[in-house]
């Protein structure tokens, strides 16, 4: 079980193509969804925590 402890936001400072891109999938979301969805950018604050594909215990 993960805690907000475990990751910290990720520093996207200076990649703006980065940020267009979660940008650009909030938009695809809400159009396929017909809700308003925020992405989070979050890393384990201990990268000995990050799972193989990096997704913040989506997996377990």
């Amino acid at each position: 079980m993960s805690t907000r402890n475990e990751y910290e936001y990720t520093d996207l400072n200076g990649k703006p193509a980065l940020i267009q891109e979660i940008v650009q999938l909030e938009q695809k979301l809400k159009q396929e969804t017909g809700q308003p969805v925020t992405l989070i950018a979050f890393s384990p604050a201990d990268s000995s925590l990050a799972t193989s594909t990096g997704r913040a215990g989506l997996n377990e």
